[in-house]
């Protein structure tokens, strides 16, 4: 189910990906006009504002407000036509362009250089959608375009906001991806850091320094409802794996949701039958879901866990979130500004203590990962040599009972008691690594070596030839012979054999480890008795 899960929801981000792409490749709004300046922030009142029907105004200046010269008026439009006009000659219009991608001009900012000699200017505005037409605007006037960093700084701060958001996001994203290439992460964290992601980018594209920027005010307007219908489901499957509540179906059904919600809402908007902005409220009630589920997520985890650092932090958090998004829908449905800086900042300061507790939550099941590994390998390691120890070797030999064409090379230390009675225990010590160390140079490519025992160590050869083994074992008498000619105080002896697993012969490798005992102590027993004529 959650894979099913996951799948749906990551085919979801590629069908809003394409239709983005696709938004900005072939969607557009018309938009005439005779010159285009920037203005700055001076506010400027209408006259008279008439009401000529129900999504239709009318605002009406004086020639007087625009005496001087290379005068732009400046407003912000959202989900409206526009035509201006200039002693009854239009002079500059936005209306959209009927395409699959919508049929609205989107929200933008509009720029008119306004004639000095002018006795009267109209704009006219007509509401695509109802929702909007109650709506009045706001106007300013400036002198040059260097008055647009006028509308940069109002928009700064809120720009760095969106921009810090997106950055954790993308870093959650990072860390989720590189730490599991050593151990497995939780998914919450890669959950979280799409969250995050998406409500940078989201509100990124909401800020008036996005709105100078893009051009194409048809696309950006159709990104940022595609990212909000992104982000329900990622943030409810990061509560659900982070705090782990009982249920197990309120995160899944909130996920399905907005996948269904997404592909739907991208079908009747391209229909033409209900476009994002008329469709928006069903995405609302999505996000609204997850607050009430983080809050039954956490009493349930307080029950459990007590009143712990994760708890108190997340019941801060929930508090910042209501409010930030309270703030972000009243934004939408009554005040409708470009961005609202209190409700993004709310978001960001959420993020920031969340983003703190998950990192910080999977750094510590990484490190106790870590220490499990750790603590694995010593357990399958020799201390002395470096090589796989005994309980390795057993669990190889018990997941290989009938491994075709491998061999194994049983060795053994002549003399290795002689050695500790005669020297001491570290020259035993170094009797054993520096005939491992031989073992590895003439047997480590593309084998595996164990110590089998006290004086015993083997080699796994998978898909070994007969010549290889031969040329391995002239490798090793060649290195026994060079360290001996050295006149060492201790002469390293090793005797050696090794057998190939057959299906014919061997019930188990286990029979073909007892064959290469056996050929190993042919051996040893012709050294031995070389080495006492």
């Amino acid at each position: 189910m959650k894979k099913l899960l996951s799948g749906s929801y990551y085919f979801a981000i590629l069908i809003g990906l394409i239709f983005i792409i696709c938004g900005f490749l072939f969607a557009g709004n018309e938009t005439s006009f005779r010159k285009r300046e920037v203005a700055g922030k001076q506010t400027i009142t209408p006259q008279s504002v008439e009401q000529i029907d129900k999504m239709t105004k009318e605002y009406i200046f004086s020639g007087d407000d625009f005496r001087q010269e290379n005068v732009t008026l400046v407003f912000y439009s959202i989900h409206l036509r526009v035509a201006v006009y200039e002693d009854g000659e239009k002079i500059y219009e936005v209306k959209p362009v009927s395409s699959v991608f919508g049929k609205t001009p989107g929200s933008l900012w509009n720029f008119i250089e306004i004639r000095p000699d002018c006795d009267q200017v109209v704009v006219r505005t007509e509401a695509v959608y109802q929702r909007v037409s109650s709506e009045t605007l706001s106007f300013y006037i400036g002198e040059s375009v260097n008055e647009v960093l006028s509308l940069i700084r109002g928009s700064a701060l809120a720009a760095v906001v969106c921009v810090l958001e997106l950055a954790i996001g993308i870093s959650l994203i990072l860390y989720y991806v590189i730490a599991n290439r050593e151990i497995n992460i939780d998914n919450y964290v890669l959950y979280f850091g799409l969250f995050a992601l998406f409500m940078g980018a989201w509100s990124l594209n909401e800020t008036v320094m996005m709105a100078l920027l893009i051009p194409n005010v048809v696309a950006s307007s159709n990104l940022g409802y595609i990212l909000i219908m992104l982000m329900p489901a990622p943030f409810a499957l990061f509560v659900h794996g982070f705090l782990m509540p009982e249920d197990k179906w309120i995160a899944g059904t909130i996920s399905l949701l907005s996948v269904v919600n997404m592909v739907a809402c991208i079908l009747l908007h391209m229909a033409g039958i209900l476009e994002f902005r008329e469709s928006a409220t069903f995405t609302h009630i999505l996000m609204a879901l997850g607050i009430p589920y983080l809050g039954c997520a956490l009493y349930h985890y307080v029950k459990k866990h007590g009143m712990n650092k994760i708890a108190k932090t997340n019941i801060v958090g929930i508090v910042i979130l209501f409010v930030a998004f309270l703030a972000d829908i009243t934004s939408f449905y009554i005040i409708s500004s470009v961005v609202d800086v209190l409700g993004k900042t709310g978001f960001l300061v959420y993020i920031c203590l969340l983003a703190w507790l998950a990192a910080s939550d999977s750094m510590e099941k990484l490190h106790e990962g870590q220490k499990a590994a750790i603590y694995k390998e010593l357990a399958l390691k020799d201390i002395l040599t470096g090589l796989y120890s005994r309980n390795a070797y057993d669990e190889w030999e018990k997941d290989h009972l009938h491994p075709q064409r491998t061999a194994i090379a049983m060795f053994d230390l002549n003399n290795l008691k002689k050695c500790n009675d005669k020297f001491g225990h570290e020259a035993g010590d170094a009797y054993l690594k520096t005939a491992s160390e031989m073992i590895t140079n003439a047997f480590a490519k593309e084998n595996t070596i164990y110590r089998i025992g006290g004086d015993e160590f083997c080699v796994i050869m998978p898909d070994a030839q007969e010549s290889s083994i031969k040329g391995a074992m002239e490798r090793l008498s060649e290195l026994q012979e060079q360290y001996n000619v050295a006149k060492n105080s201790v002469k390293v002896e090793i005797a050696c054999g090794y057998a190939f697993y057959d299906d014919n012969v061997d019930c188990s490798f286990v029979d073909t480890r007892k064959r290469a005992d056996t050929y190993m102590y042919e051996n040893k027993r012709r050294l031995k008795e070389r080495g006492e004529r």
